[in-house]
């Protein structure tokens, strides 16, 4: 049994039903082991291709970029309003009872993505154009989802794009450039959180970059939109994480002067004393540091903490000399 409707994306636990949203095909086929659910973006008819997403990751021009027992990334070519496109396709597998029983009351890792896609579209953010959300359920219990969106031409993730391109720029045309991009990406932390967006993986994999050229032709853009949560305001606990996430990874490129400058854009600094300065930076190390300890109990083989474990792991003392003789020139 197949049936066929169009629906408008609303925030999922948003209050405000006139919020602007996006236009979503919903088409649900029925069969006797389980129900597929297609929500497609725009009129495109894209369902026999996303009926058989399964079976295309086969395909020789598929390209598994991430391949866990959770979770399944691939990249291949894709026919959408006839044109070839690359789209990325994320896979989320119900495994535990616990997951399963809970997306008959909640919705799917791929929905929330698309949502966290239309929330981030509808307020001017950039982020990987949304495709497509299919969901596998069995008696209404997820099986598993997969989420459908469009590669970025020309991004890279930020920490790459620090690495291989920001720091070989030398003279002050680089130092102007890595100063502008870290400006720009403070004010798109602060921006987020002051909207009540809080996105719970913000590190640097998470965020990709579009260098068109110009210092200030540069275009950040969102994805892994899981866990991206509307607030009515973001709590401190909430920000210094998200902090503590760039500083775990990003900031290993980073030198603690570009560090300080990227926080003094991000935070308002000038409604802190000196006291309340070395705290905060103090918090965030700590944050970064119980991320590490976490993160290396989860992944044993990873090997890119070096620099951040030397970091964490200084004197109280030592760092906050540091940072008071900066903050002479910075603050």
């Amino acid at each position: 049994m197949e049936r066929t409707v169009e629906e408008k994306l609303i925030w999922p636990h948003s209050k405000n039903v006139s919020e602007k949203s996006i236009l979503t095909r919903n088409r649900i086929i029925k069969s006797r082991r389980q129900t597929l659910r297609i929500f497609s973006v725009g009129s495109v008819d894209l369902d026999e291709a996303l009926t058989r997403l399964p079976d295309l990751f086969r395909q020789k021009e598929c390209k598994t970029i991430k391949a866990e027992k959770k979770i399944m990334v691939v990249l291949l070519p894709l026919e959408i309003g006839g044109k070839i496109k690359s789209v990325y396709v994320k896979q989320h597998n119900a495994l535990s009872l616990g997951h399963r029983l809970a997306s008959v009351l909640y919705p799917s890792a791929a929905m929330r993505s698309l949502s966290g896609a239309a929330a981030l579209l509808q307020r001017g953010y950039a982020t990987a154009p949304p495709v497509a959300a299919v969901e596998y359920r069995r008696c209404s219990v997820l099986i598993k989802s997969l989420y459908v969106s469009e590669e970025i031409a020309g991004a890279k993730t930020v920490d790459t794009f620090w690495r291989d391109e920001l720091r070989a720029l030398r003279g002050a045309a680089g130092y102007v450039k890595r100063r502008v991009v870290l400006r720009r990406l403070a004010r798109l932390f602060k921006s987020l959180h002051e909207n009540g967006i809080y996105h719970n993986d913000l590190k640097a994999s998470n965020i990709l970059v579009v260098d068109r050229g110009a210092v200030t032709e540069v275009v950040f853009s969102l994805i892994d939109l899981q866990g991206l949560k509307r607030c009515f305001f973001v709590s401190r606990r909430r920000k210094l994480k998200n902090l503590a996430q760039l500083n775990r990874t990003l900031g290993v490129y980073l030198t603690r002067t570009e560090k300080l400058s990227f926080l003094k854009e991000c935070v308002d600094y000038r409604f802190l004393n000196r006291r309340s300065k070395r705290d905060l930076v103090q918090r965030i190390l700590d944050q970064t540091n119980r991320q590490i300890v976490r993160e290396k109990s989860r992944h044993p083989s990873a090997q890119n903490y070096r620099s951040l474990e030397v970091l964490s792991a200084e004197p109280d003392k030592k760092h906050r000399q540091l940072f008071l003789m900066l903050d002479r020139f910075l603050f």
